[in-house]
């Protein structure tokens, strides 16, 4: 009796260790409850995908872990967490602020945007510490996206100072 007590201990701490449930991987929702009658509720929603880099001459780069993340109300903030357009450029936090967006219907939105001026993570000239600045050099263009419930897509160009012109396709799923 014993040994078969101790066998069924065994068997339930083997399918507990084997249980997803605790796993690092990332959780999606099921539904977008952020976004109300095509508005922000003020919570932030946070984006998991695949962000895609073309450059003018056709070369392509995939990034599978980009995250984005859209704060706001009335207008947003959509921070582009370690942003890269290259393979060899480095990771870059950037922030693109008071972007106005227009509703949809149920949990969706969209915004477009003839041009807008990205503020990057970057140290301190003077006194050490990192805030984000304004980079007029990286200035994206023909910027257009949407969150269609769980799903949103971000797109622009951006002519990255000696590297090159880059349109960059993002489509993520919200994160829970």
């Amino acid at each position: 009796m014993f040994k078969k007590i101790i066998l069924s201990a065994a068997a339930v701490l083997a399918l507990t260790a084997c249980n997803d449930n605790d796993s690092d991987a990332p959780r999606f929702a099921a539904e977008n409850t952020l976004i109300e009658n095509g508005s922000l509720t003020g919570t932030n929603l946070h984006f998991l995908g695949t962000a895609t880099s073309v450059s003018a001459d056709g070369l392509s780069f995939t990034d599978g872990s980009a995250r984005f993340e859209f704060a706001g109300l009335d207008d947003f903030t959509l921070y582009m967490h370690n942003t890269r357009f290259a393979a060899a450029m480095p990771a870059l936090k950037m922030r693109l602020y008071d972007i106005l967006y227009t509703p949809g219907e149920g949990a969706a939105l969209s915004f477009a945007l003839e041009s807008i001026v990205p503020d990057v993570y970057l140290r301190n000239a003077v006194g050490g510490g990192f805030s984000y600045q304004p980079m007029p050099a990286y200035t994206l263009t023909e910027v257009e996206g949407a969150i269609e419930g769980i799903g949103c897509r971000v797109a622009f160009s951006c002519n990255v100072p000696g590297k090159g012109l880059y349109r960059v396709t993002y489509e993520g799923k919200l994160l829970e």
